[in-house]
């Protein structure tokens, strides 16, 4: 039953099919609750044969559908089948347990006795084992509970926690309990319990049977499972182009499903399979990309990270007092302390991010409460800007490439690979590093919560911050702007000295509106250039670079929410070529993808129709991911070209549609504490322009 591609998910727990690791190598197949593996094997045989899978197709989140059949049998009852003559269909439905529901029937012409088989065993490890993190030692395993229609596998961890999985069967079964021992690919092996069920089937021409597999996971402490609550007033696009609403919709859908229930809160899941926890920067980062759908989900991450924010140093774990959380982790090793996520701290960029995101929802909605909630969060990200954030006191933040432990980060930014920043000539990144994105993250926390002081009464706060955001400004354009490559150094090394990297990092500054317009222009064609564009999207790195490697994690493959930073912020400065030609790399991207979803990441090859005519695929990217489903919708937005105006009460809209789009209509908008719908159509003819017009919404086209 694991043997497909298949993900799904529903609120906390998730299921994934044959899947490599992103660390160990190997299978992640099985399903997982709460960092815990609760089922590493569901395997099904028929006469002693594995089964040829024909088909295996997801309808939703939580539903899919695996169509497999015989292989050819040298004998069954005498004589020969061939292959494909009994059918078995799978129907997978994951809500609180996992539910799979099996068919069995028989298409031949004689009747038919056959065997049936299945093996379940569960491993009950914890996801950072699974990827490759050295854990000291295990728990153990129970010997498989067995009744007559019900059997339970379990586990006794070593911090005292239980943890357990229970198989209900709603047909007459022989059921066997066995120890088994596992080969690790460390060298190691582990004993699990595993349970053979068998049947004996007779089917007539024709004939069906069928079966129910119930499989409910019981988590450490026994805490019932969590739900979300889902919200139905998310808004919608309509557009003319019906590739692009295919697109937008699957992205959609790909957000609600990774909306978790976190124990005191719900926020975004970065990503499955590795990724189903709360993460601080991609969380945020969603968050800009989709307020104008769901300020709601914004709020809500908002509530959860300032509910975690750092309070002690913590060197294990990096905690610093107003420091926003990185990850956080609820498996055994996670609560043994054998990785330091609970929650662990080690990113620069999510403090920043938070003070930024806390503005822009602030400003979108106009919530006064949200407001006067906030602030204090805000206050204590701001100092610990300038207090931690700042390690050598020059205005600017840094972040030190030394590690901690297992699972800690040498570089704590969004390209957090241990090779993700070198010298143009090869050399690598190490000692104090002054990430330029990042900065640009604390300039636009730094404006626009003036901005939002301002409004909300606190003038002299506004000033402090609009002071500061003036220092921040000056110095990137003094020390990392390159003249000769016209775009921002990655980074600055131990010294201060540029880290001359031709990057996408800078191009996520336009987002910011840190650079002049000048530099934002000269940047624009900079990255327009095909060592940067490839026709799928823009580059992490230059083709020029030493270090460029398109198959690479960071050093030149293609990631949409990046592309999707830097194509709002060119739309933002009237660079409408360059938001263009990125928009259309992403859409053909995922047009290519068989239900139109664009993966966390691909490999940065140059397109060419003959020969790379479609992205070719970074082997163990998550999918769904957030933040890449999140592109889209922020750069509709851009295109659009929709900014909330509190101190008038009225969205402000200047569209910039592409030649090949001529109507956008939001649905369900809400903006302002307004409600209604927006539709913005491209006039032709005699009088180019645009036509503007709108339901209960307060808006200017400007």
């Amino acid at each position: 039953m694991l043997d497909h591609s298949l993900v799904l998910k529903a609120d906390e727990l998730f299921l994934v099919g044959e899947i490599e690791t992103d660390g160990s190598g190997e299978s992640g197949k099985g399903l997982y609750l709460r960092d815990t593996r609760h089922l590493s094997q569901f395997s099904v045989e028929l006469c002693g044969h594995k089964l040829n899978l024909l088909s295996a197709r997801a309808h939703d989140a939580r539903s899919a559908t695996a169509v497999l059949a015989n292989p050819w049998m040298p004998e069954v009852d005498g004589a020969p089948l061939p292959k494909h003559i009994v059918m078995v269909r799978e129907h997978i439905g994951l809500g609180d347990r996992l539910c799979v529901a099996y068919e069995v029937r028989n298409f031949g012409l004689r009747t038919l006795r056959l065997p049936l088989t299945m093996e379940f065993a569960a491993d009950f490890r914890d996801i950072f084992d699974i990827r490759g993190f050295a854990t000291a030692d295990r728990g153990i395993v129970r010997p498989p509970v067995v009744g007559e229609q019900t059997f339970t596998l379990g586990y006794d961890g070593r911090d005292g926690h239980g943890v357990e999985t229970t198989f209900t069967m709603n047909q007459p079964v022989t059921l066997s309990g066995r120890m088994t021992a596992v080969d690790l690919p460390d060298g190691t092996s582990i004993e699990i319990g595993a349970v053979m069920a068998g049947f004996e089937l007779e089917l007539a021409p024709g004939e069906a049977w069928r079966l129910t597999v119930d499989i409910g996971p019981i988590p450490a402490g026994g805490t019932p499972m969590r739900h979300v609550q889902r919200d139905t007033r998310c808004s919608t696009v309509h557009t003319n182009h019906v590739v692009l609403n295919a697109i937008h919709h699957q992205a959609t859908l790909d957000l609600m499903a990774l909306e978790t229930p976190f124990g005191n809160g719900t926020l975004p899941a970065a990503g499955i399979p590795w990724f189903v926890a709360p993460f601080g920067r991609d969380s945020l980062i969603v968050g800009l990309q989709t307020l104008h759908l769901h300020p709601e989900a914004a709020v809500q991450t908002l509530q959860f990270l300032a509910a975690h924010q750092g309070t002690k140093v913590d060197h294990y774990s990096d905690e610093e007092p107003g420091k926003i959380l990185h990850e956080f982790r609820y498996g055994e090793m996670a609560r043994l302390g054998e990785v330091p996520h609970v929650p662990y701290y080690g990113t620069v960029d999510a403090t920043p991010l938070f003070a930024w995101l806390a503005a822009e929802t602030c400003l979108w909605t106009c919530d006064d409460a949200l407001y006067q909630s906030i602030d204090p969060h805000v206050r204590r990200a701001v100092e610990w800007v300038e207090q931690y954030g700042d390690v050598d006191g020059d205005g600017l933040v840094d972040y030190s490439t030394v590690t901690t432990g297992a699972g800690t980060i040498s570089h704590k930014i969004w390209k957090d690979s241990w090779d993700s920043l070198h010298y143009p000539d090869g050399r690598p990144g190490i000692g104090l590093i002054t990430p330029v994105e990042v900065q640009g993250y604390v300039y636009a926390g730094y404006r626009k919560w003036a901005k939002t002081a301002a409004l909300h009464g606190d003038p002299d706060w506004a000033t402090e911050l609009e002071a500061k955001a003036d220092g921040v400004q000056s110095e990137v354009e003094r020390r990392f702007w390159l003249e000769a490559e016209s775009c921002y150094a990655q980074a600055l090394g131990p010294n201060k000295e540029p880290i001359g990297a031709v990057s996408s990092n800078s191009a996520q500054v336009l987002m910011t509106g840190l650079p002049s317009p000048e530099r934002a222009k000269r940047m624009a064609r900079r990255f327009l250039e095909p060592d940067m564009l490839t026709g799928w999207g823009l580059r992490t790195l230059s083709e020029s670079m030493t270090s460029f490697n398109p198959m690479s994690y960071h050093n030149g493959s293609i990631w949409p929410h990046d592309n999707s930073l830097a194509a709002a912020g060119a739309y933002t400065y009237g660079q409408n070529e360059l938001g263009e030609r990125i928009v259309e790399g992403l859409l053909e991207a995922a047009a290519v993808d068989p239900i139109l979803r664009l993966p966390e990441l691909y490999c940065g090859f140059r397109r060419d129709d003959a020969v790379n005519d479609a992205p070719v695929p970074y082997p163990v990217s998550c999918n769904p991911q957030a933040w890449a489903s999140g592109a889209l919708p922020l750069i509709i937005r851009a295109i659009a070209g929709l900014e909330a105006d509190p101190v008038n009460g009225r969205l402000l809209v200047k569209p910039n549609l592409p030649d090949w789009l001529d109507r956008i209509e939001f649905r369900n908008l809400r903006v302002l504490g307004q409600q209604g719908s927006l539709l913005i159509e491209r006039l032709r003819g005699n009088v180019d322009g645009y036509h503007v017009s709108s339901q209960r919404l307060m808006f200017e086209s400007i």
